[in-house]
């Protein structure tokens, strides 16, 4: 049915051009709207630094140590945004750190901006606070005073615990060495505990990948995403192994951790007891507040796209009043929900996207026919084949909307 396999929710999607009304001021547009009555809203803070660059990567991000001031200015662009009605109005459910390697930056320079997040915004009771690591990073005393600043949860960027997998990917430290540190979050008790997982690399055997597994299970992690590794022009990294191969991993690693107790939470994530609701509640079309140098969200339907040069992103914050989103209508959230319905592992319930209600029913009752979709109450849900070619059947319903 598919020639080819859509990896990423990214790709999944074509361009949002047609629902754009135009730029507005961020300063203005935030505080003439209406108060926020959500209690679902998320943060994302962007920490473009890496100590090294990863063979596979190709995200926001340079290789270099944060400045010294990187922590203030993105405190004072806390303080700028507490001050707009509508964001001072929102409760915020989520916030997660991203990057780049969050951990890049000291204790307390971490410890700042979330003791600056806790003084200026509100949150939910049992707000999630994520941050994105690698173990090599991820110090004792870190680990301590981000547990002692409401960190909540962990995302560790392992890849794999295979020394000549981890090696290919330019990884730090060695397989044992990881599952050390991962095994010294979990005994603490005190988080929830994901890491990624990258699988279909040049030269991996299925022996190579059920030891991943295996030490997922040992070590209990509350969850696990899982990427087949996709292969872009500005990586390194040698080439992913074909697409049957793809495919034979994923129903191995979909069959392995059921077994072992874990589902799937969406198209590249499986978990025990990780609601990741940093994630959850963006694909039910959350506001996102974007802070930190490339970060992009949302505040009631006003697009924010931060600079990526350090130099300029400052210069935003100093002249705060100046800054422009750009505004879409407010049916683009509906968009935003049919792709994270998809996300989340069922066809998307609003229909009346649709032009053409005969070719849609014409291609559901194809997926039906091919068991890549099941009834599920009064809609219908992904079975496994499904969720290996989730992004290709969402790009594929996109393109009738």
């Amino acid at each position: 049915m598919f020639s080819a396999r859509i990896k990423t929710h990214h790709s999944a999607m074509a361009s949002g051009k047609k629902y754009v009304m135009g730029p507005r001021n961020v300063q203005n547009y935030l505080s003439s709207t209406e108060e926020s009555d959500k209690d679902n809203s998320t943060i994302y803070i962007h920490v473009p630094f890496c100590n090294k660059i990863c063979s596979f990567c190709n995200m926001r991000r340079s290789l270099q140590k944060p400045s010294d001031n990187y922590y203030k200015l993105i405190i004072r662009e806390i303080e700028n945004y507490a001050k707009l009605s509508y964001v001072k109005n929102s409760v915020f459910d989520a916030v997660y750190f991203g990057g780049g390697t969050p951990t890049t930056l000291t204790s307390d320079e971490l410890k700042c901006i979330l003791q600056s997040l806790f003084k200026n915004l509100n949150f939910t009771k049992d707000v999630e606070v994520t941050i994105e690591t690698t173990v090599t990073e991820l110090t004792d005393e870190k680990i301590e005073i981000l547990g002692e600043s409401g960190v909540t949860r962990f995302s560790v960027g392992i890849q794999t615990f295979n020394d000549s997998g981890r090696k290919q990917m330019n990884r730090i430290g060695s397989g044992e060495y990881v599952y050390r540190k991962l095994q010294q979050l979990k005994n603490s008790k005190k988080f929830t505990v994901s890491m990624d997982l990258i699988y279909n690399y040049s030269g991996q055997s299925i022996r190579d990948l059920e030891d991943d597994l295996n030490k997922i299970c040992e070590l209990d992690l509350d969850g696990f995403s899982m990427y087949s590794l996709i292969n872009m022009k500005e990586t390194e990294i040698n080439e992913a192994q074909n697409l049957a191969n793809d495919e034979e991993m994923f129903f191995f690693i979909a069959e392995k951790m059921k077994k072992a107790g874990y589902e799937f939470l969406e198209l590249t994530k499986m978990v025990k007891n990780d609601k990741y609701k940093y994630i959850m509640n963006r694909h039910q079309g959350a506001d996102t507040l974007a802070l930190g140098a490339g970060a992009g969200g949302s505040m009631n339907d006003l697009m924010m796209m931060n600079e990526i040069s350090i130099d300029k992103y400052a210069e935003s914050i100093e002249n705060f009043s100046t800054r422009q989103g750009m505004l879409f209508v407010p049916e683009y959230k509906d968009i935003t929900i049919f792709k994270g319905d998809i996300q989340t592992l069922k066809l998307p319930a609003n229909e009346s996207l649709y032009n053409d209600e005969i070719q849609y029913t014409e291609f559901v009752q194809k997926l039906l026919d091919e068991e890549y979709i099941y009834h599920h109450n009064e809609g219908y849900r992904l079975t496994t084949k499904g969720v290996f070619w989730g992004n290709s059947i969402s790009r594929a319903l996109y393109d009738m909307i």
